[in-house]
């Protein structure tokens, strides 16, 4: 009869013998990194690092390896993340890299469906991606349109007049006393009207578009970018759908996916072929041009118009927010460079009319504070994770075909190397000594190459106008009483973003 301390020799035995074994099966000349576990591969590696935040624990691995190009497993897939500015360029650019990755979340976003524009690769997402830009550019999206900068003032005044108001009672899950505002929900809906009159023509309520950017955030809360537990093993979503995300993925973006579908529908039945009004429009008349040809098997079609549709509202309110939300928390915790945004546009622009986007290239400071704020707080600090669609080479390592591939941007924004002191929010360092803007942006918030982020212009132009706006007329504080937000403080998910807090704006005289 064999003992029982031999069956647990004889067990630990065959557990090592298949450590070994799952290791050895490791790529040659692949990136160093921790070995593979049983079940999620890695992944307890970076639990045990950060268990919150996937970018700091993969920066504390790198550290420990001594490496710029970390190589690691998400349960049997194998995943690298780039650390150095040069090597995340060399992955952004290289066409290899522009799969995407699937999960389980992803295929909740789309129904099941790889559909949209986000999360699909190949020839579907270049003809999807190319007609999508290519419209929306008629509308203002991605360079200047004399209509949508008007909006985006007439949008901008009327959050200036609530911050001169008592609060009305639709206001009052943003506004609790007159210039007392929550942020960033009160950006929220702004930023969503911006891209809803891209799309539908026109302006929406903007309690339902807070409402829906809070469905957003719902989704992007539930998972980070690696995925999470639930994407290596998506059985637990059987078990405990609430505590692994999973329903608030299916449930918030439900919300977002109705009300688009509403806005589609109601475009299909007003449509007038000798008057487009918007972007839908467009897109309607490309599937009707399309099938008037006898062409019906597209990736044109109704539900892949929602679903672009749902692509581009998600982003405006939850990557835009959360970086205004850092942006207004670091100006609450630096006084000193809101007063000199503020004495820059009273020098360029005054006090008698609003700032445009024909005064940005003479505020340079101001720029350099935006620059700044998307240096230090990239929301995405890990970029959109890709897959390698062949077996290819990074930084000289091999990289498998099917590679889980991300850069690690808030690592490159915080090298000392580049960046001097990166741990200070210091607008100056993009201030040449004459007192122009450096030329030079390293920054890779936005990503690079084809896949780089299509909104990046409007971002900025938004970013200007509401900060550049907003100083020119209030002082932001802390309400009366009250402390500065903790700059130190996050909250997870696949978008970081600084905890809520209350600001108050006070009138300039």
């Amino acid at each position: 009869m064999i003992s029982l301390p031999a069956l647990i020799i004889a067990a630990v035995a065959l557990f090592v013998i298949y450590l070994i074994k799952i290791n050895r099966d490791r790529p040659e000349n692949f990136p160093p990194g921790p070995p593979k576990l049983p079940v999620y591969g890695s992944y307890w590696y970076v639990l045990k690092e950060n268990f919150q935040f996937a970018h700091r624990a993969l920066d504390g691995l790198a550290k420990k390896y001594k490496t710029d190009i970390l190589g690691f497993y998400l349960g049997d897939t194998p995943a690298v993340c780039t650390f150095s500015t040069e090597l995340n360029k060399e992955l952004l650019t290289k066409d290899e890299f522009y799969g995407k990755a699937e999960s389980i979340l992803t295929q909740a976003r789309g129904n099941g469906k790889r559909i949209g524009i986000f999360f699909v690769d190949g020839m579907y997402w270049q003809d999807q991606r190319r007609f999508t830009l290519r419209h929306l550019r008629d509308y203002g999206f991605g360079r200047r349109s004399e209509n949508f900068e008007q909006f985006t003032i007439d949008q901008i005044q009327h959050m200036m007049d609530l911050l001169l108001s008592d609060p009305r009672p639709e206001d009052k899950d943003i506004c609790r006393a007159k210039g007392e505002v929550l942020m960033p929900d009160i950006v929220y809906g702004y930023f969503n009207n911006l891209m809803w009159y891209l799309l539908s023509g026109r302006s929406h309520d903007l309690k339902t578009c807070r409402d829906l950017s809070r469905a957003a955030l719902g989704f992007q809360r539930a998972g980070d970018v690696l995925g999470g537990a639930i994407s290596i093993t998506p059985w637990l979503r059987h078990i405990a759908p609430t505590f692994f995300g999973y329903t608030s993925a299916v449930e918030d973006n439900r919300k977002m996916y109705v009300y688009c579908e509403e806005i589609v529908k109601e475009h299909m039945a007003t449509y007038d072929a000798d008057h487009h009004r918007d972007f839908i429009d467009d897109y309607i008349f490309e599937i009707n041009k399309l099938e008037s040809q006898g062409i019906y098997n597209t990736s044109f079609n109704v539900e892949q118009m929602t679903f672009i549709v749902m692509d581009f509202m998600f982003p405006a309110p939850i990557a835009m927010g959360h970086t205004t939300n850092f942006l207004f928390g670091y100006l609450v915790n630096y006084p000193e460079v809101q007063r000199k945004i503020q004495e820059e546009v009273d020098l360029v622009v005054g006090r008698g009319r609003l700032p445009c986007l024909d005064d940005r290239k003479n505020m340079h400071y101001t720029e350099a504070t935006i620059r700044e704020i998307l240096r230090k707080e990239p929301a995405n600090p890990l970029g959109l994770t890709r897959t390698s669609t062949a077996d290819t080479t990074l930084g000289g390592y091999f990289i498998p075909k099917g590679t889980v591939v991300m850069t690690n941007v808030h690592s490159a924004h915080n090298d000392p190397k580049v960046w001097g002191d990166p741990e200070n929010f210091r607008p100056e360092r993009w201030i040449e000594a004459d007192g122009t803007l450096t030329k030079k942006d390293q920054t890779l918030g936005f990503g690079a190459g084809k896949r780089v982020c299509g909104g990046e212009t409007f971002a900025r132009h938004t970013m200007f106008l509401f900060l550049s706006c907003l100083l020119q007329n209030f002082t932001f504080l802390p309400p009366k009483g009250e402390q500065k937000p903790d700059l130190s403080k996050r909250i997870f998910g696949i978008n970081i973003s600084l905890p809520d807090f209350w600001m108050y704006a006070e009138p300039r005289t």
